[in-house]
């Protein structure tokens, strides 16, 4: 079943368009805003953690050169504190004793793998180097590293991914490459870098499961505040089109009243009761039903005004129209069609049930007199009826039998009813 619009909107097909081209309009771009600034918003909240990402790189390059400075760090050797046994292989001795007391080197390689440990058991963040050929294979990359080192030999200078597994929480990779100097020859001399050749990368890894979650609810607090605009902002538009097509629509039917009413009486106007009258007479010819017309006169009208003014005289005219009014039938047709005159178009009645409704109408009028307060004037009518007739051929000659039957009533003596034949003369 097919909505229903409102009244107005039934007349003024335009504005329906109007509204509903308004409504989608106003629907993008809400939806077109919201999605600007949900994206936007994710894509600072992704900044946010790259910036912390970028932070780890930082502090990590000045915890090297710090190393650097002392050649490496000496830590007490202790139970669970092992030795670098890759330097070994380099010809490095990791190890020192003072006395009784052994120490251990811990190069930026090492304080990198234990700062990663610590900070992973505080806040899940870890981070190392890594290199395609790595000196200790816990140096070794993983698929995202992998990808990324062998972007940056194409020139790239970062990567970044979000990374979700199933079971796990949702990490960002973040590598950047890390250029040899003159300090990593020390140890890679082996392995044909230069300085300034991409020696490895550091690699950091934070997670974000609660950024995620944040994200969803961003994400739900935008699709709800866009469906709850879109909806104000609609339905306001309805609300203010409504009032103005309810406004338009108004003026409409009151210019519609005008063209078509009769302004002293409330009857259809002349122009109005000859459309009906043409439309009645087309649908009796071609259904074979029969049609009848009464026109009426208010007997010595112009005396009437002559005597007690034009404003008694309006008096009249709207009480002899209510009267009429009141006394028709349904599906009859009234209208006033100048002065003092008045037309009936009464489709599917017989001319004696015509006769009969013109006697009814001028007894109406002439039972009761017509006051206005002061004055008082008893008022009567002369009537005029024809039956439609094949011979009419138009409108027009029925209603020039109409008016003669009208002129023998009033020559007959008036207040009276006149009936005319189709076959009778002029």
């Amino acid at each position: 079943m097919r909505p229903m619009w409102p009244k107005p909107f039934l007349y003024l097909n335009h504005a329906k368009a109007f509204l509903i081209s308004l409504c989608l309009i106003i629907s993008l771009l809400v939806v077109s805003l919201f999605a600007i600034i949900y994206t936007r918003t994710n894509r600072l909240i992704l900044e946010r953690v790259r910036e912390q990402a970028i932070s780890y790189v930082d502090l990590l390059a000045y915890m090297r050169i710090w190393n650097l400075q002392y050649s490496g760090v000496y830590v007490e050797k202790r139970p669970g504190v092992e030795s670098n046994i890759y330097l070994r292989k380099l010809n490095i001795d990791p190890d020192i004793s003072a006395g009784d007391r052994t120490f251990t080197v811990r190069n930026h390689a090492i304080m990198i793998k234990e700062l990663s440990r610590i900070s992973e058991r505080r806040d899940g963040s870890r981070f190392r180097a890594v290199s395609l050929t790595p000196l200790s294979p816990e140096n070794g990359p993983d698929k995202v590293e992998r990808a990324a080192l062998l972007r940056f030999e194409q020139g790239e200078k970062e990567s970044w991914i979000i990374e979700r597994k199933t079971g796990a929480t949702p990490v960002f990779r973040y590598v950047v490459p890390l250029y040899a100097d003159r300090s990593c020859l020390e140890c890679h001399t082996t392995q044909g870098y230069n300085v300034g050749s991409i020696i490895g990368a550091v690699s950091v890894t934070v997670p974000i499961g609660s950024i995620i979650k944040e994200q969803q609810s961003n994400k739900i607090l935008f699709i709800v505040g866009a469906l709850a605009t879109t909806g104000f902002l609609v339905g306001l538009c309805y609300f203010l089109t409504w009032r103005l097509v309810t406004k338009l629509d108004q003026v409409q039917r009151h210019l519609k009243e005008q063209a078509t009413t009769d302004e002293l009486t409330g009857l259809k106007n002349r122009r109005r009761i000859m459309s009906r009258l043409d439309e009645e007479y087309q649908r009796s010819c071609r259904l074979d039903e029969p049609l009848c017309l009464i026109l009426i006169d208010i007997d010595h009208f112009k005396k009437i005004n002559d005597s007690h003014g034009h404003p008694f005289g309006d008096v009249v005219l709207k009480n002899v129209a209510k009267r009429m009014g009141e006394t028709l039938r349904k599906y009859d047709v009234i209208g006033r069609i100048g002065g003092e005159e008045f037309l009936i178009v009464a489709p599917g009645t017989t001319l004696d049930e015509a006769v009969v409704l013109a006697e009814r109408l001028r007894n109406t009028i002439s039972s009761e007199p017509v006051s206005d307060g002061t004055t008082e004037v008893t008022v009567t009518v002369s009537a005029g009826v024809v039956i439609g007739d094949v011979l009419d051929g138009t409108i027009s000659t029925l209603l020039k039998r109409v008016d003669n039957a009208l002129y023998k009533a009033k020559h007959e003596g008036r207040n009276r009813v006149a009936v005319l034949l189709g076959e009778e003369k002029d």
